[in-house]
């Protein structure tokens, strides 16, 4: 528990929120049912879930097959940035984030690699990756729902921002040398397990896996997500973050302060109005609130879905609190990397992100025009 609260004290963006949150409660503002359970349960079970796979030996052992099979350091680039690309269309952009990130720094012990350029472009097509699937991530779910739509509804904008993804990949490629990786030793190991146990942990995954793709019976996911810890490794539990579950709840309060604020309903009412106007607003809120809330923000104000959903998928890009992947992925090179690496990856991160959000507002203000 005094690691919890360590960590806690330490966390910035949790201290700031929290403090905000705080302020506001005071003068009544605050809303708890804006709060997306949903995204905090998805949230929860999925951090829980991939923080217990690193003690056991799973990413390590990925790194060794990865290394084995590629032939060039670009070869091994792609391959991770099409299988975090492809990986977030179904198991959202933050599982592929906490897969592929882990995986980088388990790679980059072995062999040479451009570290805080992979691990910017990997948290950039997880998030490109996500907006095209409807179960990607959280906004998409809350957007269709809200709407009640079927995913053909967002499946012409979807394509063309598959086709961004891929072209793009391949031209950053290109940037990447071709060097070529010498063999080496298999370093990892796993923990031995009865038969039994294998089973156990490979069914509870799964079905963990299964509830946030299909967003149902998600208490019982961090439930089992629990279990799990607890009967492989109850240390992971002091090294679940869970800052930025608690960040991410400060968010949706802090929305439900801005609804109820006379001059920002009244911006709201106009903007809601255009589509033109959702898709600036929507994108220039995520950065400052996250797309997850921005989406809860504008959906109820305005009939122009389109819009809102090439909005928040956009707006991912550009700050690190524009998408709580961002989030993760600075949390990762944080708990990973040296000092003097988190501002390398602070301007590299800004860099690639500003250039993808300003193809994707070209783009998106495209689509509107021909929708």
């Amino acid at each position: 528990m005094q690691q919890i609260i360590h960590k806690l004290r330490h966390d910035t963006l949790f201290i700031v929120t929290t403090i905000l949150v705080m302020l506001a409660s005071v003068f009544g503002l605050v809303s708890w049912n804006s709060i997306s359970w949903p995204t905090v349960l998805s949230l929860s079970a999925l951090l829980g879930l991939v923080t217990l796979f690193q003690p056991l030996g799973f990413i390590d052992a990925l790194a060794d097959y990865f290394i084995q099979k590629a032939q060039t350091t670009r070869s091994l680039i792609l391959a991770i940035f099409l299988l975090t690309f492809f990986s977030a269309m179904v198991v959202t952009n933050d599982v592929a984030i906490l897969t592929f990130l882990p995986l980088t720094f388990a790679l980059a012990k072995k062999i040479t690699l451009p570290v805080i350029k992979v691990a910017v472009l990997i948290t950039i097509y997880a998030n490109l990756g996500s907006s095209v699937s409807p179960i990607g991530n959280p906004q998409n779910i809350y957007l269709l729902a809200h709407y009640r739509l079927n995913f053909l509804a967002m499946a012409v904008p979807a394509f063309l921002l598959l086709l961004l993804g891929l072209i793009s990949m391949l031209l950053l490629g290109r940037t990447i040398p071709k060097t070529p990786i010498k063999p080496i030793q298999k370093s990892s190991t796993f923990r031995s397990f009865s038969s039994f146990e294998k089973i156990f942990l490979g069914l509870g995954s799964i079905i963990v896996l299964l509830s946030l793709v299909t967003q149902s019976n998600l208490l019982e996911s961090v439930v089992l997500a629990g279990l799990l810890i607890f009967f492989y490794d109850s240390a992971s539990f002091k090294e679940i973050d869970y800052g930025v579950v608690l960040s991410i709840i400060n968010f949706f309060l802090l929305v439900s302060v801005l609804i109820r604020l006379p001059a920002v309903a009244s911006w709201l009412s106009d903007v809601g109005r255009s589509a033109t106007h959702v898709l600036i607003a929507g994108v220039l809120s995520s950065q400052l609130i996250s797309n997850v809330p921005a989406a809860a923000l504008f959906a109820p104000i305005t009939t122009h879905f389109t819009a809102l959903y090439l909005a928040v998928s956009v707006g991912g890009f550009g700050t690190l609190v524009a998408s709580l992947a961002n989030l993760l992925a600075f949390r990762q090179i944080k708990a990973n990397a040296e000092a003097p690496l988190h501002r390398n990856f602070l301007f590299s991160f800004t860099k690639y992100n500003l250039l993808f959000l300003f193809l994707g507002i070209i783009l998106a203000w495209i689509i509107l025009l021909i929708l």
